[in-house]
């Protein structure tokens, strides 16, 4: 592990639960916001809505436009996710707490580590959110998708510490000569 995980303080259990939530919320208004948006547009006959309305559902409704609302829902929590930690190493709801997500050696994630830690969630959505709660007792407060991606959460509203620098050493220089004597003999005891 490099120095700068290894100094840099992690973030605890509540801060990343607290930047989860937020980010739920942002992803579960987006979604109020573009079915509201749908909702209005088919009420003012500017295109047929989604069917859910009436509580029926017939072969009518599985139109291409309804494909593509369905892709949208499905597709944009994993953009949130894979594109944010990817480009900044974290969320919205990161960004607000203050916590950053990188690799254990300190290096930012890429997309591809970004989608398989998203992909994580699943497994610890799949232990009941034990997985989650694992970063709870962890000494490195690593969740079950932080460990299997190899990353960590650190704080990033603590400035790192820098270590010890070290001073090059002056060159040294020899000795003084000692100046020439005028030697010319014994000298007299005094």
């Amino acid at each position: 592990m490099e120095s700068s995980t290894r100094h840099h303080p992690f973030a605890g259990f509540w801060s990343r639960a607290a930047a989860r939530v937020i980010d739920l919320l942002i992803i579960i208004a987006a979604f109020n916001l573009i079915y509201l948006a749908d909702r209005l547009g088919a009420d003012a006959g500017l295109w047929k809505g989604m069917g859910l309305g009436d509580g029926s559902l017939t072969g009518a409704e599985f139109s291409m436009a309804n494909v593509l609302r369905g892709l949208f829902f499905l597709t944009f929590p994993i953009f949130y996710y894979v594109y944010l930690h990817g480009t900044y190493g974290q969320t919205f709801g990161k960004m607000a707490l203050k916590i950053k997500v990188v690799n254990e050696d300190g290096t930012p994630l890429d997309y591809r580590k970004a989608f398989l830690r998203w992909l994580g969630y699943f497994l610890c959505d799949l232990t009941f959110y034990i997985g989650y709660l694992w970063a709870a007792f962890d000494h490195r407060k690593q969740g079950l998708h932080d460990k299997v991606c190899r990353t960590v959460v650190v704080r990033t509203d603590v400035p790192y510490p820098l270590p010890a620098a070290v001073e090059p050493e002056a060159p040294t220089e020899a000795p003084p000569a000692d100046p020439p004597s005028l030697d010319t003999g014994p000298s007299p005891p005094i």
